[in-house]
């Protein structure tokens, strides 16, 4: 794994850095889990709804 550089602003130490992104990652998971067909779904028929619209 390749070595990051963080900018030091002085609020996170890089441990509490990698720690608060993996928190994120592992939210983001969740809510993909959680939503993600629903999302996906309503994608498909805006997309669906767009294209109809266009041959009208």
């Amino acid at each position: 794994m390749e070595r990051r550089e963080l900018v030091n602003t002085g609020m996170y130490t890089e441990k509490q850095a990698a720690l608060n992104m993996e928190c994120c990652a592992e939210f983001m998971a969740r809510m993909i889990q959680k939503y993600g067909a629903e999302i996906l779904k309503e994608l498909d028929e805006e997309k669906t709804q767009g294209s109809a619209e266009q041959t009208s």
